[in-house]
Protein backbone atom coordinates (compact mmCIF):
# COMPACT_ATOMS: atom_id res chain seq x y z
CA UNK A 1 0.00 0.00 0.00
CA UNK A 2 1.63 3.37 -0.92
CA UNK A 3 0.76 6.20 1.32
CA UNK A 4 1.28 9.95 0.59
CA UNK A 5 0.80 12.83 2.72
CA UNK A 6 -0.14 16.37 0.35
CA UNK A 7 -0.12 20.00 2.20
CA UNK A 8 -2.06 22.67 0.40
CA UNK A 9 -0.91 26.21 1.20
CA UNK A 10 -3.24 28.81 0.28
CA UNK A 11 -2.33 31.26 -2.38
CA UNK A 12 -1.83 34.78 -1.30
CA UNK A 13 -3.43 35.78 -4.00
CA UNK A 14 -6.61 33.76 -5.08
CA UNK A 15 -7.21 33.43 -8.51
CA UNK A 16 -10.59 34.02 -8.09
CA UNK A 17 -11.96 37.25 -6.98
CA UNK A 18 -14.99 36.73 -5.67
CA UNK A 19 -16.62 35.71 -1.99
CA UNK A 20 -16.07 32.12 -1.16
CA UNK A 21 -19.75 31.16 -0.73
CA UNK A 22 -20.40 32.46 -4.57
CA UNK A 23 -17.52 30.52 -6.21
CA UNK A 24 -18.49 27.27 -4.02
CA UNK A 25 -22.09 27.81 -4.98
CA UNK A 26 -21.17 28.05 -8.50
CA UNK A 27 -18.51 25.17 -8.91
CA UNK A 28 -21.16 22.54 -6.81
CA UNK A 29 -23.62 23.16 -9.66
CA UNK A 30 -21.35 22.90 -12.30
CA UNK A 31 -19.82 19.49 -10.94
CA UNK A 32 -23.00 18.43 -10.05
CA UNK A 33 -23.92 16.72 -13.47
CA UNK A 34 -20.12 15.66 -13.84
CA UNK A 35 -21.04 13.71 -17.06
CA UNK A 36 -23.15 16.67 -18.87
CA UNK A 37 -22.25 19.74 -20.24
CA UNK A 38 -21.99 22.47 -17.62
CA UNK A 39 -24.94 24.14 -19.15
CA UNK A 40 -27.06 21.52 -17.09
CA UNK A 41 -25.24 22.23 -13.85
CA UNK A 42 -24.89 26.17 -14.24
CA UNK A 43 -29.00 26.12 -15.13
CA UNK A 44 -29.74 24.85 -12.05
CA UNK A 45 -28.81 28.57 -10.55
CA UNK A 46 -31.21 29.89 -11.79
CA UNK A 47 -35.14 30.11 -10.92
CA UNK A 48 -37.13 27.25 -13.61
CA UNK A 49 -39.22 30.09 -15.14
CA UNK A 50 -35.83 31.84 -16.29
CA UNK A 51 -33.13 29.27 -16.26
CA UNK A 52 -32.82 29.07 -20.00
CA UNK A 53 -32.71 32.43 -20.51
CA UNK A 54 -30.11 33.09 -17.61
CA UNK A 55 -27.82 30.33 -18.03
CA UNK A 56 -27.69 31.48 -21.65
CA UNK A 57 -26.67 35.18 -20.53
CA UNK A 58 -24.55 33.58 -17.80
CA UNK A 59 -22.50 31.36 -20.59
CA UNK A 60 -22.37 34.41 -23.24
CA UNK A 61 -20.57 37.13 -20.40
CA UNK A 62 -18.49 34.36 -19.84
CA UNK A 63 -17.18 33.21 -23.01
CA UNK A 64 -17.43 29.51 -22.01
CA UNK A 65 -18.87 26.92 -24.75
CA UNK A 66 -21.66 25.61 -22.73
CA UNK A 67 -20.77 22.13 -24.93
CA UNK A 68 -18.00 21.63 -22.35
CA UNK A 69 -18.02 18.94 -19.56
CA UNK A 70 -17.29 20.40 -15.59
CA UNK A 71 -13.51 18.40 -16.10
CA UNK A 72 -12.54 20.37 -19.39
CA UNK A 73 -13.12 23.64 -17.77
CA UNK A 74 -10.20 25.62 -16.46
CA UNK A 75 -9.68 28.02 -13.99
CA UNK A 76 -10.05 30.90 -16.38
CA UNK A 77 -13.61 29.56 -16.88
CA UNK A 78 -14.61 28.77 -13.27
CA UNK A 79 -13.20 32.57 -13.13
CA UNK A 80 -15.30 34.04 -15.84
CA UNK A 81 -18.53 32.02 -15.07
CA UNK A 82 -18.27 33.06 -11.15
CA UNK A 83 -17.70 36.54 -12.45
CA UNK A 84 -20.93 36.54 -15.08
CA UNK A 85 -22.84 35.12 -12.13
CA UNK A 86 -21.79 37.95 -9.79
CA UNK A 87 -22.52 40.29 -12.73
CA UNK A 88 -26.02 38.46 -12.66
CA UNK A 89 -26.89 38.25 -9.17
CA UNK A 90 -26.19 42.25 -8.72
CA UNK A 91 -28.79 42.76 -11.27
CA UNK A 92 -31.22 40.32 -10.24
CA UNK A 93 -31.82 40.96 -6.00
CA UNK A 94 -32.23 37.19 -4.82
CA UNK A 95 -30.84 35.12 -7.14
CA UNK A 96 -27.84 34.24 -4.92
CA UNK A 97 -30.37 33.03 -2.05
CA UNK A 98 -32.17 31.14 -4.77
CA UNK A 99 -31.90 27.10 -4.49
CA UNK A 100 -33.08 24.78 -6.98
CA UNK A 101 -33.71 21.87 -4.19
CA UNK A 102 -36.09 24.49 -2.27
CA UNK A 103 -38.14 24.93 -5.66
CA UNK A 104 -38.15 20.64 -6.53
CA UNK A 105 -39.18 20.32 -2.57
CA UNK A 106 -42.41 22.68 -2.68
CA UNK A 107 -43.33 21.16 -6.09
CA UNK A 108 -43.07 18.08 -4.50
CA UNK A 109 -45.14 19.03 -1.67
CA UNK A 110 -48.21 20.66 -3.82
CA UNK A 111 -48.21 17.23 -5.57
CA UNK A 112 -48.82 15.60 -2.62
CA UNK A 113 -52.14 15.39 -0.81
CA UNK A 114 -50.49 14.96 2.72
CA UNK A 115 -49.54 17.79 5.00
CA UNK A 116 -45.82 18.39 5.16
CA UNK A 117 -46.04 16.98 8.58
CA UNK A 118 -47.43 14.34 8.16
CA UNK A 119 -45.12 13.70 5.14
CA UNK A 120 -42.70 13.60 7.17
CA UNK A 121 -43.53 11.14 9.47
CA UNK A 122 -43.04 7.63 10.24
CA UNK A 123 -45.95 5.95 10.82
CA UNK A 124 -44.16 4.11 13.44
CA UNK A 125 -41.94 7.18 15.08
CA UNK A 126 -43.28 9.92 17.06
CA UNK A 127 -40.69 12.63 15.74
CA UNK A 128 -40.13 13.69 11.80
CA UNK A 129 -37.78 11.67 9.92
CA UNK A 130 -34.50 13.67 8.65
CA UNK A 131 -34.48 15.00 5.43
Amino acid sequence: VDVGVVHFTPLVQPQIQQPFKLVEKVVRNVFQFRRKHCHKGLGKLFPEARRDELTQEMMQKADVDPMLRPTQLTIPHIRALTEAYAHLCVHNPGLFSYEFREELRLKHLGKNKHTPVEMLMDSTQSAPLPC
